[in-house]
Order: structure tokens, then sequence, then C-alpha cells
């Protein structure tokens, strides 16, 4: 039978080419949905916050029925963590031009990535609000895999794109990768940090200088590690 189906497959294979390709516009059609959904997810979060959006109106927005939305998503934590997808390719195309100028040192490229990163935070504050989402417990159990998978996926190349500054820096001697993951989690977790004291400011009122000034000298943490490695070498 498994010889019969082979040949069968042989003599015809525009029959295998017609299934591959349905189903490769089936996949298309299914990507497409799912990014209508995230749209209108996104200005219905964005005018109502989080809090106060609801499934129903996510609906109402991308014209479909709450039945179609459950398709997709698990809950509405995971179409919210499911904006963070768009977000990270927006992260991995940026580091990927700032990692490849040639006419920048490490704590250059480290500098326009952090400035690329407040700057970004200053316009999408509600994106930032997904991204320390996924630090919150027990947000794990409501997300699909998909959505888990994907995000994971996204911060891992920010982090790899970070250690891979670090590490041509290394290659070209300017410094030493034994700092390489210590250094990319402390950027990270002051990142975090910036964005949960400013609202920590902002919602107690309390005193300090404007999110740009935090972000500056929070900064500075990360140029004294590599100048630390820098002097240890010299």
């Amino acid at each position: 039978m498994e010889f019969i189906r082979d040949l069968t497959l042989c003599v015809n294979p525009t029959t295998n080419h017609a299934m591959t390709t349905a189903h490769e516009r089936k996949q298309q059609e299914r990507q497409a949905r799912r990014r209508r959904i995230q749209r209108a997810a996104r200005t219905v979060f964005a005018e109502k916050g989080y809090a106060k959006t609801s499934i129903e109106q996510i609906a109402r927005e991308a014209t479909l029925s709450v039945g179609a939305i459950y398709l997709y998503f698990r809950s509405k934590e995971d179409l919210y963590v499911s904006l963070l997808e768009e977000t990270l390719e927006l992260f991995e195309g940026e580091m990927t031009q700032i990692r490849n100028r040639t006419d920048l040192k490490v704590d250059d490229k480290l500098r326009h990535t952090w400035t690329f990163l407040t700057q970004w935070a200053a316009t999408d504050v509600e994106a930032t609000r997904v991204l320390r989402l996924v630090s919150q417990p027990n947000i794990r159990k409501q997300l699909s895999d998909e959505v888990a998978e994907s995000v994971g996926k996204g911060i891992t190349q920010v982090r790899m794109h970070l250690i891979g500054m670090i590490s041509d820096g290394a290659n070209l001697g300017a410094v030493t990768s034994t700092h390489a993951d210590s250094t990319v989690d402390l950027f990270w977790a002051l990142f975090l940090g910036v964005l949960q004291t400013n609202d920590a400011r902002l919602n107690l009122d309390l005193p300090g200088g404007s999110f740009n000034e935090l972000a500056r000298n929070a900064f500075t943490a990360i140029e004294g590690s590599l100048q630390a490695t820098q002097h240890a070498m010299n």
C-alpha cells in the first residue's frame, strides 16, 4: 500500500503540490485573522486600558464573534501578551541594524540600543505594560503554548543580540566576554526597573526627575560595568 501511495504521488505530483499550497494558504489565512484580532485588541486596550477591556469589546472592534476570538487566544491575558510579538519583531530589526554597525564601539552599540528602547517606551506606554505583565506570578497558566513560545523566543532573541554585541567587542579585544551574560541581565533588569520606577513616581506623585533623566542615569551602571572590564584588561 505504501508503494502504491508513493507511486501515485510520483505519477501525479500536482496533487501533492496542491495539498501543500492549500495548507500554506490556510496557515496564511489563520495568521491574517490572528493579526486582525491583535490590531483590534491593541486599539481597545489603548482606549480603555487592560482592566476595563473585555473580549466582547475586542470582538466588536474586529467584527468577529466572541467564539472566534477564543479559537485563536486562550484568554484576555493571552491576547494581551501576544501583542508583544509585534513589539519584539520591532526590537529584532532595530538591534540587528545596531549590531551590524561597524562605526560603533561596544558601549556605543549598547547606548544606541538603550536609547531606542527608552524612546520606544515613552511612545508606546501600553506595550510597556504588556512587557511587564509577563513577569507577573501565575501568568503562564493564562497563556497558550503558541503565545508563550512566540514571546519567549522573541525575548531570547533580544537577549542574544545584546550578548552578541558584547561578544563582538570581545573578538576585537575591546572587552572580555566573561561578563556578557551578567551585563545583559543587568541591562534588561535596569530597563524594566526604570519602567516600574517611573510608573511608581507618576502614580504616587513622588519627587524625582523625568523618565528620560531616570533612564539616562540608569544606563551609567551598564557603562560602568563595561569600563571596569576594559580597565581590568589594560
